[in-house]
């Protein structure tokens, strides 16, 4: 393995799966070092620090310091203007101002902020605004140094997956607007990108698990036959597509209103969508796209543009590079 001085890994740990990514920004390239997955599905909490260090020792991956990341309905990131201030007096006033945007209470979160740029003409700051419940950004932690690392960052998915997308997608124009999904286990990634900034970010509770279950229960099969038939039915196309029908309208129809409250904010439409995560070879998925949005999405690799020659990594991994967008942006913070 590459100097560990040099080598920043992501640990995406997800419902369905646990993803490694280890990767060297040297000054003349950005190389893959290593990478990793572990299917965690049916794992206890206790025993998936465990399965976390066995990838670890699999993958090769000896470096110590992780940035891991959150998801869900307990992340609450919103996009706001504040008056001009500086930075001592903007630390101060946004607790005031994220208490009116978070459902929680404000002393069971944490509470981050950036400013995404300043508007000279109204004298006003954007920005982005983060809570996230304490409890849940504990238990990752928990689970890492539980396996032997040190937490060197906590990081949001979406985030992480948008800056995974601006590595590998640098030229984007400037009045462009992309969406990104990424579909893991449980929660679907949502990001609307423009001008080389993050403008919209939130996560839809529906996630891969929501097709094979349905699959499951009308074709009375068990998940690992309905896993096989979401991605290639064969002859029974048609009967598994009926089966994710609903599933498929439920998705889509969180996207519509995304988009919906994005193009009324912004004033633009979404130009090209792109899928990652697990759920991005999911049967039909670009015919349903393209039928709502009119042309068909994009499946990106997020390991693109790295320099693999020195990697070692198992070809059946990269097989499945649409699954480490997250792990990715991670490692590239």
């Amino acid at each position: 393995m590459a100097d560990s001085k040099i080598v920043r890994v992501g640990l995406d740990i997800g419902t369905d799966a646990v993803k490694m990514a280890a990767i060297s920004p040297m000054a003349n390239k950005t190389t893959l070092v290593a990478l990793g997955m572990k299917d965690v599905r049916g794992i206890s909490k206790q025993e998936l620090p465990e399965v976390i260090k066995q990838l670890a020792a699999d993958s090769k991956i000896s470096q110590k310091d992780v940035g891991i990341s959150i998801s869900g309905p307990s992340v609450i990131a919103r996009f706001i203007s504040m008056p001009k201030m500086d930075k001592e007096a903007l630390k101060s006033a946004i607790k005031f101002e994220a208490e009116k945007f978070i459902p929680f209470d404000i002393n069971d979160c944490i509470v981050d902020f950036q400013v995404m740029d300043r508007d000279k003409t109204e004298n006003k700051l954007n920005i982005l605004l983060v809570a996230v419940k304490k409890d849940v950004v504990l238990e990752k932690i928990k689970a890492a140094e539980a396996a032997g690392f040190s937490v060197r960052l906590v990081d949001v998915d979406g985030f992480a997956l948008a800056n995974s997308f601006f590595k590998n997608f640098p030229a984007i124009g400037p009045d462009k607007a992309c969406a990104l999904l990424n579909i893991g286990g449980t929660f679907t990634n949502l990001c609307i990108l423009r001008n080389n900034s993050l403008y919209f970010a939130r996560d839809v509770a529906l996630g891969t698990s929501e097709f094979l279950a349905s699959i499951s229960k009308k074709l009375n099969i068990d998940r690992k036959a309905a896993h096989e038939l979401s991605i290639s039915a064969g002859d029974k196309t048609q009967e598994v597509t009926d089966c994710m029908k609903t599933i498929y309208a439920s998705l889509l129809e969180e996207v519509k209103l995304s988009f919906n409250y994005y193009e009324n904010q912004g004033g633009k439409n979404i130009d090209e969508i792109y899928i990652s995560g697990g759920g991005a070879g999911l049967l039909g998925i670009a015919e349903v796209f393209a039928e709502s949005f009119g042309s068909k999405p994009s499946v990106w690799k997020p390991l693109e543009f790295l320099d693999k020659s020195t990697a070692g990594v198992d070809e059946g991994l990269l097989a499945h590079e649409s699954s480490f967008a997250i792990a990715a942006g991670l490692a590239l913070r």
